[in-house]
Protein backbone atom coordinates (compact mmCIF):
# COMPACT_ATOMS: atom_id res chain seq x y z
CA UNK A 1 0.00 0.00 0.00
CA UNK A 2 1.37 3.42 -0.95
CA UNK A 3 2.20 5.76 1.90
CA UNK A 4 -0.53 8.30 1.13
CA UNK A 5 -3.19 5.58 1.04
CA UNK A 6 -1.88 4.25 4.36
CA UNK A 7 -2.14 7.68 5.96
CA UNK A 8 -5.71 8.15 4.73
CA UNK A 9 -6.78 4.81 6.25
CA UNK A 10 -5.06 4.77 9.65
CA UNK A 11 -7.38 3.00 12.10
CA UNK A 12 -8.01 5.32 15.03
CA UNK A 13 -7.42 8.88 16.12
CA UNK A 14 -4.87 7.59 18.69
CA UNK A 15 -2.91 5.73 15.98
CA UNK A 16 -3.11 8.80 13.76
CA UNK A 17 -1.84 11.04 16.54
CA UNK A 18 0.95 8.61 17.34
CA UNK A 19 2.38 8.48 13.80
CA UNK A 20 2.33 12.27 13.44
CA UNK A 21 4.82 12.47 16.32
CA UNK A 22 7.58 11.62 13.88
CA UNK A 23 7.49 14.64 11.55
CA UNK A 24 4.36 16.75 12.11
CA UNK A 25 5.08 19.82 14.25
CA UNK A 26 2.51 21.10 16.77
CA UNK A 27 0.12 18.18 16.30
CA UNK A 28 -1.50 18.33 19.75
CA UNK A 29 -4.45 20.58 18.88
CA UNK A 30 -5.15 19.23 15.39
CA UNK A 31 -8.41 17.48 14.50
CA UNK A 32 -8.45 14.10 12.75
CA UNK A 33 -8.95 15.72 9.34
CA UNK A 34 -6.12 18.21 10.01
CA UNK A 35 -3.81 15.40 11.13
CA UNK A 36 -4.40 13.50 7.87
CA UNK A 37 -3.70 16.63 5.81
CA UNK A 38 -0.50 17.24 7.76
CA UNK A 39 0.60 13.63 7.25
CA UNK A 40 -0.01 13.79 3.51
CA UNK A 41 1.99 17.01 3.33
CA UNK A 42 4.96 15.53 5.23
CA UNK A 43 4.75 12.06 3.59
CA UNK A 44 8.12 12.44 1.76
CA UNK A 45 9.90 12.86 5.12
CA UNK A 46 8.59 9.48 6.33
CA UNK A 47 10.01 7.59 3.37
CA UNK A 48 13.20 9.66 3.02
CA UNK A 49 16.21 7.32 2.99
CA UNK A 50 18.35 9.36 5.40
CA UNK A 51 15.46 9.83 7.80
CA UNK A 52 14.89 6.07 7.80
CA UNK A 53 18.59 5.43 8.36
CA UNK A 54 18.59 7.78 11.36
CA UNK A 55 15.41 6.20 12.73
CA UNK A 56 16.99 2.77 12.42
CA UNK A 57 20.15 3.89 14.20
CA UNK A 58 17.97 5.05 17.08
CA UNK A 59 16.48 1.54 17.17
CA UNK A 60 19.63 -0.58 17.19
CA UNK A 61 21.41 1.78 19.62
CA UNK A 62 18.41 2.43 21.85
CA UNK A 63 18.79 2.52 25.63
CA UNK A 64 15.89 0.07 25.95
CA UNK A 65 16.92 -3.45 25.06
CA UNK A 66 13.36 -4.55 24.20
CA UNK A 67 13.41 -2.01 21.37
CA UNK A 68 16.84 -3.19 20.16
CA UNK A 69 15.67 -6.81 20.11
CA UNK A 70 12.03 -6.65 19.05
CA UNK A 71 11.92 -3.82 16.51
CA UNK A 72 14.32 -5.47 13.99
CA UNK A 73 12.45 -8.78 14.27
CA UNK A 74 9.12 -6.96 13.84
CA UNK A 75 10.23 -5.11 10.70
CA UNK A 76 13.02 -7.10 9.03
CA UNK A 77 12.08 -10.68 9.85
CA UNK A 78 8.29 -10.41 9.78
CA UNK A 79 6.79 -7.49 7.83
CA UNK A 80 9.43 -7.25 5.09
CA UNK A 81 8.82 -10.94 4.33
CA UNK A 82 5.05 -10.56 4.01
CA UNK A 83 3.09 -10.18 0.79
CA UNK A 84 2.50 -6.45 0.23
CA UNK A 85 4.48 -5.86 3.49
CA UNK A 86 1.39 -6.22 5.67
CA UNK A 87 -0.08 -8.70 8.14
CA UNK A 88 -2.75 -8.83 10.84
CA UNK A 89 -1.47 -7.75 14.24
CA UNK A 90 -2.59 -11.05 15.75
CA UNK A 91 -0.41 -13.04 13.35
CA UNK A 92 2.52 -10.61 13.72
CA UNK A 93 2.45 -11.16 17.49
CA UNK A 94 2.34 -14.94 17.09
CA UNK A 95 5.13 -15.03 14.50
CA UNK A 96 7.45 -12.86 16.58
CA UNK A 97 7.03 -15.20 19.55
CA UNK A 98 7.50 -18.21 17.25
CA UNK A 99 10.66 -16.67 15.75
CA UNK A 100 12.15 -16.03 19.20
CA UNK A 101 11.44 -19.62 20.22
CA UNK A 102 13.09 -20.88 17.01
CA UNK A 103 16.26 -18.95 17.89
CA UNK A 104 16.26 -20.50 21.38
CA UNK A 105 15.82 -23.95 19.83
CA UNK A 106 18.65 -23.37 17.36
CA UNK A 107 20.91 -22.16 20.16
CA UNK A 108 20.37 -25.47 21.91
CA UNK A 109 21.14 -27.39 18.71
CA UNK A 110 24.15 -25.26 17.68
CA UNK A 111 26.79 -26.36 20.18
CA UNK A 112 29.84 -24.20 20.85
CA UNK A 113 32.20 -27.13 20.16
CA UNK A 114 31.03 -27.06 16.51
CA UNK A 115 31.84 -23.33 16.13
CA UNK A 116 34.76 -21.98 14.09
CA UNK A 117 37.35 -19.56 15.49
CA UNK A 118 35.47 -16.51 14.21
CA UNK A 119 32.32 -17.56 16.03
CA UNK A 120 34.19 -18.47 19.23
CA UNK A 121 35.88 -15.06 19.31
CA UNK A 122 32.61 -13.22 18.74
CA UNK A 123 30.95 -15.23 21.49
CA UNK A 124 33.84 -14.38 23.84
CA UNK A 125 33.31 -10.66 23.09
CA UNK A 126 29.59 -11.04 23.79
CA UNK A 127 30.18 -12.85 27.08
CA UNK A 128 32.70 -10.20 28.15
CA UNK A 129 30.27 -7.37 27.37
CA UNK A 130 27.43 -9.04 29.27
CA UNK A 131 29.67 -10.01 32.16
CA UNK A 132 30.45 -6.41 33.06
CA UNK A 133 27.16 -5.51 34.79
CA UNK A 134 24.70 -8.01 33.29
CA UNK A 135 23.68 -5.44 30.72
CA UNK A 136 24.75 -4.10 27.32
CA UNK A 137 25.24 -0.34 27.17
CA UNK A 138 24.69 1.69 24.00
CA UNK A 139 28.46 2.06 23.51
CA UNK A 140 28.99 -1.68 23.96
CA UNK A 141 26.15 -2.41 21.53
CA UNK A 142 27.70 -0.05 18.98
CA UNK A 143 31.05 -1.83 19.29
CA UNK A 144 29.45 -5.28 19.06
CA UNK A 145 27.63 -4.26 15.87
CA UNK A 146 30.90 -3.12 14.30
CA UNK A 147 32.63 -6.38 15.27
CA UNK A 148 29.65 -8.40 14.02
CA UNK A 149 29.84 -6.67 10.62
CA UNK A 150 33.62 -7.09 10.47
CA UNK A 151 33.39 -10.82 11.26
CA UNK A 152 30.54 -11.40 8.80
CA UNK A 153 28.23 -12.58 11.60
CA UNK A 154 24.55 -12.43 10.59
CA UNK A 155 21.86 -11.05 12.85
CA UNK A 156 20.45 -14.56 13.24
CA UNK A 157 23.84 -15.92 14.31
CA UNK A 158 24.22 -13.02 16.75
CA UNK A 159 20.85 -13.87 18.30
CA UNK A 160 21.76 -17.55 18.55
CA UNK A 161 24.99 -16.69 20.40
CA UNK A 162 23.08 -14.44 22.81
CA UNK A 163 20.57 -17.22 23.40
CA UNK A 164 23.44 -19.61 24.21
CA UNK A 165 24.52 -17.33 27.05
CA UNK A 166 20.87 -17.02 28.21
CA UNK A 167 20.41 -13.38 27.07
CA UNK A 168 18.01 -13.73 24.13
CA UNK A 169 15.23 -12.73 23.73
CA UNK A 170 15.42 -11.62 27.36
CA UNK A 171 17.40 -12.79 30.37
CA UNK A 172 17.05 -16.53 30.98
CA UNK A 173 15.79 -16.99 27.39
CA UNK A 174 12.28 -15.73 28.19
CA UNK A 175 10.26 -14.93 25.06
CA UNK A 176 8.45 -11.60 24.87
CA UNK A 177 4.79 -11.25 25.71
CA UNK A 178 2.14 -9.83 23.42
CA UNK A 179 1.89 -6.71 25.58
CA UNK A 180 5.64 -6.12 25.19
CA UNK A 181 5.33 -6.57 21.43
CA UNK A 182 2.47 -4.08 21.37
CA UNK A 183 4.68 -1.48 23.06
CA UNK A 184 7.19 -1.91 20.22
CA UNK A 185 4.35 -1.54 17.73
CA UNK A 186 3.53 1.84 19.29
CA UNK A 187 7.21 2.80 19.20
CA UNK A 188 7.50 1.97 15.49
CA UNK A 189 4.35 3.99 14.78
CA UNK A 190 5.70 6.97 16.74
CA UNK A 191 8.88 6.83 14.68
CA UNK A 192 6.93 6.84 11.42
CA UNK A 193 7.92 3.34 10.27
CA UNK A 194 4.70 1.33 10.37
CA UNK A 195 1.00 2.15 10.10
CA UNK A 196 -1.97 0.50 11.77
CA UNK A 197 -5.04 0.00 9.61
CA UNK A 198 -8.36 -1.70 10.44
CA UNK A 199 -10.23 -3.58 7.71
CA UNK A 200 -13.98 -3.96 7.17
CA UNK A 201 -14.06 -6.96 9.50
CA UNK A 202 -12.49 -4.91 12.33
CA UNK A 203 -9.17 -6.76 12.01
CA UNK A 204 -6.13 -4.56 12.73
CA UNK A 205 -3.13 -4.81 10.40
CA UNK A 206 0.49 -3.72 10.67
CA UNK A 207 1.61 -2.21 7.36
CA UNK A 208 4.93 -1.02 5.99
CA UNK A 209 4.09 1.55 3.29
CA UNK A 210 5.69 0.49 0.01
CA UNK A 211 8.02 3.52 -0.17
CA UNK A 212 9.34 2.80 3.34
CA UNK A 213 9.67 -0.94 2.64
CA UNK A 214 11.62 -0.31 -0.57
CA UNK A 215 14.10 2.00 1.15
CA UNK A 216 14.53 -0.41 4.07
CA UNK A 217 15.29 -3.20 1.59
CA UNK A 218 17.82 -0.94 -0.11
CA UNK A 219 19.37 -0.07 3.26
CA UNK A 220 19.81 -3.75 4.19
CA UNK A 221 20.57 -4.99 0.68
CA UNK A 222 17.51 -7.27 0.65
CA UNK A 223 16.72 -8.46 -2.88
CA UNK A 224 13.93 -10.93 -2.24
CA UNK A 225 11.40 -12.07 0.37
CA UNK A 226 12.43 -15.20 2.23
CA UNK A 227 9.48 -17.23 0.94
CA UNK A 228 10.46 -16.33 -2.62
CA UNK A 229 14.09 -17.29 -1.99
CA UNK A 230 12.90 -20.66 -0.67
CA UNK A 231 11.10 -21.22 -3.97
CA UNK A 232 14.04 -20.02 -6.06
CA UNK A 233 16.67 -22.16 -4.33
CA UNK A 234 14.60 -25.30 -4.88
CA UNK A 235 14.61 -24.89 -8.66
CA UNK A 236 16.56 -27.60 -10.47
CA UNK A 237 19.40 -25.36 -11.75
CA UNK A 238 20.59 -24.43 -8.23
CA UNK A 239 19.19 -27.32 -6.18
CA UNK A 240 22.56 -29.02 -6.14
CA UNK A 241 24.97 -29.56 -3.24
CA UNK A 242 28.14 -29.04 -5.29
CA UNK A 243 26.81 -25.81 -6.84
CA UNK A 244 25.77 -24.42 -3.44
CA UNK A 245 29.11 -25.42 -1.90
CA UNK A 246 30.96 -23.63 -4.72
CA UNK A 247 28.83 -20.54 -4.13
CA UNK A 248 29.67 -20.57 -0.41
CA UNK A 249 33.36 -20.99 -1.21
CA UNK A 250 33.24 -17.99 -3.58
CA UNK A 251 31.49 -16.03 -0.82
CA UNK A 252 34.19 -16.97 1.74
CA UNK A 253 31.60 -18.52 4.05
CA UNK A 254 32.53 -21.40 6.34
CA UNK A 255 30.28 -24.46 6.16
CA UNK A 256 30.15 -28.13 7.13
CA UNK A 257 31.35 -30.09 4.10
CA UNK A 258 29.21 -33.03 5.27
CA UNK A 259 26.10 -30.88 5.58
CA UNK A 260 22.84 -31.88 3.91
CA UNK A 261 21.30 -30.11 0.93
CA UNK A 262 18.77 -28.42 3.24
CA UNK A 263 21.59 -27.20 5.50
CA UNK A 264 23.45 -25.67 2.52
CA UNK A 265 20.25 -24.09 1.18
CA UNK A 266 19.46 -22.47 4.53
CA UNK A 267 23.02 -21.16 4.84
CA UNK A 268 22.90 -19.65 1.33
CA UNK A 269 19.53 -18.01 2.04
CA UNK A 270 20.95 -16.56 5.25
CA UNK A 271 24.29 -15.35 3.87
CA UNK A 272 24.20 -14.99 0.05
CA UNK A 273 22.13 -12.62 -2.10
CA UNK A 274 20.15 -14.38 -4.87
CA UNK A 275 21.88 -12.24 -7.50
CA UNK A 276 25.22 -13.74 -6.40
CA UNK A 277 23.77 -17.26 -6.20
CA UNK A 278 22.55 -16.98 -9.80
CA UNK A 279 25.11 -14.66 -11.37
CA UNK A 280 28.19 -15.20 -9.19
CA UNK A 281 30.76 -12.56 -8.32
CA UNK A 282 32.70 -12.45 -11.63
CA UNK A 283 31.85 -12.99 -15.30
CA UNK A 284 32.79 -16.68 -15.04
CA UNK A 285 30.89 -17.37 -11.81
CA UNK A 286 27.34 -18.55 -11.31
CA UNK A 287 25.02 -19.99 -13.94
CA UNK A 288 25.91 -19.45 -17.58
CA UNK A 289 23.72 -17.24 -19.74
CA UNK A 290 22.26 -20.22 -21.60
CA UNK A 291 20.97 -21.76 -18.37
CA UNK A 292 19.54 -18.42 -17.26
CA UNK A 293 17.87 -18.12 -20.69
CA UNK A 294 16.24 -21.53 -20.26
CA UNK A 295 15.10 -20.64 -16.73
CA UNK A 296 13.47 -17.39 -17.93
CA UNK A 297 11.83 -19.33 -20.76
CA UNK A 298 10.36 -21.85 -18.28
CA UNK A 299 9.00 -18.97 -16.17
CA UNK A 300 7.59 -17.33 -19.32
CA UNK A 301 9.41 -14.03 -18.72
CA UNK A 302 11.53 -11.92 -21.08
CA UNK A 303 14.58 -13.92 -22.27
CA UNK A 304 16.49 -11.09 -23.97
CA UNK A 305 19.26 -8.96 -22.50
CA UNK A 306 22.50 -9.40 -20.59
CA UNK A 307 23.27 -12.06 -17.97
CA UNK A 308 22.74 -9.46 -15.24
CA UNK A 309 19.32 -8.53 -16.64
CA UNK A 310 18.24 -12.19 -16.74
CA UNK A 311 19.33 -12.61 -13.12
CA UNK A 312 17.33 -9.53 -12.10
CA UNK A 313 14.19 -10.80 -13.88
CA UNK A 314 14.38 -14.22 -12.21
CA UNK A 315 14.94 -12.64 -8.79
CA UNK A 316 12.02 -10.24 -9.31
CA UNK A 317 9.78 -13.12 -10.42
CA UNK A 318 10.39 -15.02 -7.17
CA UNK A 319 10.22 -11.88 -5.05
CA UNK A 320 6.65 -11.42 -6.33
CA UNK A 321 5.82 -15.05 -5.54
CA UNK A 322 2.71 -15.07 -3.33
CA UNK A 323 2.55 -17.23 -0.24
CA UNK A 324 -0.35 -19.65 -0.47
CA UNK A 325 -1.46 -21.58 2.61
CA UNK A 326 -2.31 -25.19 1.78
CA UNK A 327 -3.95 -27.73 4.04
CA UNK A 328 -1.79 -30.85 4.11
CA UNK A 329 -2.42 -33.94 6.19
CA UNK A 330 0.55 -34.76 8.40
CA UNK A 331 1.49 -38.43 7.97
CA UNK A 332 2.20 -38.57 11.71
CA UNK A 333 -1.44 -37.86 12.51
CA UNK A 334 -2.41 -41.50 11.94
CA UNK A 335 0.20 -42.62 14.47
CA UNK A 336 -1.17 -40.13 16.99
CA UNK A 337 -4.67 -41.58 16.54
CA UNK A 338 -3.37 -44.98 17.77
CA UNK A 339 -1.11 -43.41 20.42
CA UNK A 340 -2.26 -45.56 23.35
CA UNK A 341 -2.03 -48.76 21.27
CA UNK A 342 1.59 -47.90 20.43
CA UNK A 343 2.31 -47.30 24.11
CA UNK A 344 0.98 -50.65 25.31
CA UNK A 345 2.21 -52.54 22.23
CA UNK A 346 -1.20 -53.78 21.04
CA UNK A 347 0.40 -55.57 18.10
CA UNK A 348 -2.72 -57.34 16.89
CA UNK A 349 -4.65 -54.08 16.60
CA UNK A 350 -1.71 -52.17 15.07
CA UNK A 351 -1.12 -54.82 12.40
CA UNK A 352 -4.84 -54.89 11.57
CA UNK A 353 -4.71 -51.10 11.07
CA UNK A 354 -1.62 -51.47 8.81
CA UNK A 355 0.40 -49.35 11.25
CA UNK A 356 3.17 -51.93 11.65
CA UNK A 357 4.82 -54.42 9.34
CA UNK A 358 7.20 -55.65 12.06
CA UNK A 359 7.29 -55.38 15.85
CA UNK A 360 10.51 -53.31 15.88
CA UNK A 361 8.59 -50.37 14.39
CA UNK A 362 6.37 -49.95 17.45
CA UNK A 363 8.82 -48.05 19.69
CA UNK A 364 9.92 -45.77 16.84
CA UNK A 365 6.33 -44.97 15.85
CA UNK A 366 5.54 -44.18 19.49
CA UNK A 367 8.40 -41.63 19.43
CA UNK A 368 7.22 -40.13 16.12
CA UNK A 369 3.67 -39.74 17.44
CA UNK A 370 4.99 -38.00 20.57
CA UNK A 371 6.95 -35.54 18.44
CA UNK A 372 3.75 -34.81 16.53
CA UNK A 373 1.85 -34.29 19.79
CA UNK A 374 4.30 -31.69 21.09
CA UNK A 375 4.81 -29.91 17.75
CA UNK A 376 1.28 -29.79 16.34
CA UNK A 377 -1.03 -29.93 19.34
CA UNK A 378 0.96 -28.32 22.17
CA UNK A 379 2.88 -26.12 19.66
CA UNK A 380 6.43 -26.69 20.86
CA UNK A 381 8.83 -27.88 18.18
CA UNK A 382 11.23 -30.53 19.54
CA UNK A 383 14.94 -29.88 19.13
CA UNK A 384 17.08 -31.62 16.54
CA UNK A 385 18.77 -34.62 18.18
CA UNK A 386 22.36 -35.50 17.29
CA UNK A 387 24.24 -38.75 17.79
CA UNK A 388 22.66 -41.86 19.29
CA UNK A 389 22.98 -41.59 23.09
CA UNK A 390 20.12 -39.22 23.87
CA UNK A 391 16.51 -39.24 25.10
CA UNK A 392 13.68 -39.59 22.61
CA UNK A 393 12.94 -35.87 22.66
CA UNK A 394 14.03 -32.48 23.99
CA UNK A 395 12.18 -29.17 24.27
CA UNK A 396 13.51 -25.70 25.03
CA UNK A 397 12.12 -24.37 28.32
CA UNK A 398 13.34 -20.79 28.94
CA UNK A 399 17.06 -21.19 29.71
CA UNK A 400 16.67 -24.89 30.55
CA UNK A 401 15.51 -28.05 28.79
CA UNK A 402 12.71 -30.57 29.13
CA UNK A 403 13.59 -34.12 28.09
CA UNK A 404 11.33 -37.09 27.54
CA UNK A 405 11.65 -40.78 26.83
CA UNK A 406 9.01 -43.14 25.47
CA UNK A 407 8.66 -46.61 26.97
CA UNK A 408 6.44 -48.89 24.91
CA UNK A 409 5.58 -51.86 27.16
CA UNK A 410 2.94 -54.57 27.52
CA UNK A 411 3.23 -54.21 31.31
CA UNK A 412 3.78 -51.45 33.86
CA UNK A 413 7.07 -49.56 33.61
CA UNK A 414 9.39 -49.70 36.63
CA UNK A 415 11.41 -46.47 36.82
CA UNK A 416 14.19 -48.27 38.68
CA UNK A 417 14.90 -50.34 35.53
CA UNK A 418 15.67 -47.18 33.55
CA UNK A 419 16.88 -44.57 36.06
CA UNK A 420 20.59 -45.02 35.22
CA UNK A 421 19.85 -44.45 31.53
CA UNK A 422 17.81 -41.30 32.26
CA UNK A 423 20.42 -40.01 34.73
CA UNK A 424 23.11 -40.34 32.03
CA UNK A 425 21.05 -38.26 29.60
CA UNK A 426 20.51 -35.60 32.28
CA UNK A 427 24.18 -35.42 33.31
CA UNK A 428 25.44 -35.32 29.72
CA UNK A 429 23.22 -32.31 28.91
CA UNK A 430 25.03 -29.00 28.33
CA UNK A 431 22.03 -27.17 29.80
CA UNK A 432 20.16 -27.82 33.01
CA UNK A 433 17.25 -30.23 32.63
CA UNK A 434 14.20 -28.91 34.49
CA UNK A 435 12.04 -32.00 33.99
CA UNK A 436 12.57 -35.48 32.59
CA UNK A 437 9.25 -36.92 31.38
CA UNK A 438 8.71 -40.66 31.11
CA UNK A 439 5.81 -41.52 28.80
CA UNK A 440 4.45 -45.06 29.12
CA UNK A 441 1.19 -47.05 29.24
CA UNK A 442 1.35 -47.32 33.05
CA UNK A 443 3.79 -47.28 35.99
CA UNK A 444 4.52 -49.52 38.98
CA UNK A 445 3.65 -48.17 42.42
CA UNK A 446 7.30 -47.99 43.50
CA UNK A 447 8.17 -45.73 40.53
CA UNK A 448 6.75 -42.68 42.34
CA UNK A 449 9.07 -43.39 45.28
CA UNK A 450 12.01 -43.55 42.84
CA UNK A 451 11.11 -40.06 41.58
CA UNK A 452 11.19 -38.70 45.15
CA UNK A 453 14.46 -40.50 45.85
CA UNK A 454 16.09 -39.04 42.71
CA UNK A 455 14.90 -35.51 43.56
CA UNK A 456 16.72 -35.64 46.91
CA UNK A 457 20.13 -35.46 45.24
CA UNK A 458 19.34 -33.83 41.89
CA UNK A 459 17.85 -30.57 40.58
CA UNK A 460 15.86 -32.37 37.88
CA UNK A 461 12.30 -33.54 38.51
CA UNK A 462 11.08 -36.78 36.96
CA UNK A 463 7.49 -36.79 35.73
CA UNK A 464 5.66 -40.06 35.07
CA UNK A 465 2.82 -39.52 32.60
CA UNK A 466 0.79 -42.14 30.75
CA UNK A 467 0.20 -41.96 27.01
CA UNK A 468 -3.53 -41.63 27.69
CA UNK A 469 -3.02 -38.67 30.04
CA UNK A 470 -0.69 -36.86 27.64
CA UNK A 471 -2.95 -37.45 24.64
CA UNK A 472 -6.07 -36.25 26.50
CA UNK A 473 -4.21 -33.13 27.69
CA UNK A 474 -3.01 -32.35 24.16
CA UNK A 475 -6.47 -32.81 22.62
CA UNK A 476 -8.09 -30.60 25.24
CA UNK A 477 -5.49 -27.88 24.63
CA UNK A 478 -5.85 -28.08 20.86
CA UNK A 479 -9.65 -27.88 21.04
CA UNK A 480 -9.59 -24.90 23.40
CA UNK A 481 -6.92 -22.96 21.46
CA UNK A 482 -7.50 -24.01 17.85
CA UNK A 483 -8.11 -20.38 16.83
CA UNK A 484 -5.45 -18.52 18.80
CA UNK A 485 -2.18 -20.46 18.16
CA UNK A 486 -1.14 -20.23 21.82
CA UNK A 487 1.58 -22.66 22.92
CA UNK A 488 1.01 -24.89 25.92
CA UNK A 489 2.76 -23.55 29.09
CA UNK A 490 5.47 -26.16 29.61
CA UNK A 491 5.79 -25.14 33.27
CA UNK A 492 2.77 -27.36 33.98
CA UNK A 493 5.07 -30.35 33.45
CA UNK A 494 7.26 -29.29 36.38
CA UNK A 495 5.95 -32.09 38.60
CA UNK A 496 7.78 -34.84 40.45
CA UNK A 497 6.19 -38.29 40.42
CA UNK A 498 2.85 -39.14 38.83
CA UNK A 499 1.23 -36.53 36.63
CA UNK A 500 -1.68 -34.51 37.99
CA UNK A 501 -3.71 -32.15 35.84
CA UNK A 502 -6.12 -30.78 38.45
CA UNK A 503 -4.28 -27.42 38.58
CA UNK A 504 -3.83 -27.07 34.81
CA UNK A 505 -5.90 -24.27 33.32
CA UNK A 506 -6.73 -25.15 29.72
Amino acid sequence: MKIEECFKNISTFIDLKRITNAYVIDNKQLTQEELIKALLKTAPQYSNFENLRNAWQSIILNDKRDIRVLAPIFVLNILLNKDDFQESQKIVDEEIIKYEQQIINESNEHQEKNSNEREKLFRFILESAWGNDDNISVDEKNLIEKVRTKFGITQREYRIFEAQIKKFPQNNNLVHTKSQINEIRKYLQSNGIICSIRDSHNIDYDILPIEIAENLRKMFNIEIKESGYQQLINYKYVRNKSYLAECLNKSNIDYDVNGTLTYLQNLVIERVNPSNLLGGYTLTDGLDKGTLFEWCKKLEINVSGTKSELVQRITKYYDNFKQIETETKDSRELLFEVYEALADRNMQFLRKQNILSKDLECERNFEIATNYLFEKLLRHKPLLLKGSDHPDGILSFNDKLIMWDNKSKERQVKLLDHIKQFDRYIRNSEKQVAVFMVIAPDFSLDSTKECAKYALTNDTQILLITAKELKNLALRWQQKHKNDEISFPLGYFKQNGRFEDKDIII
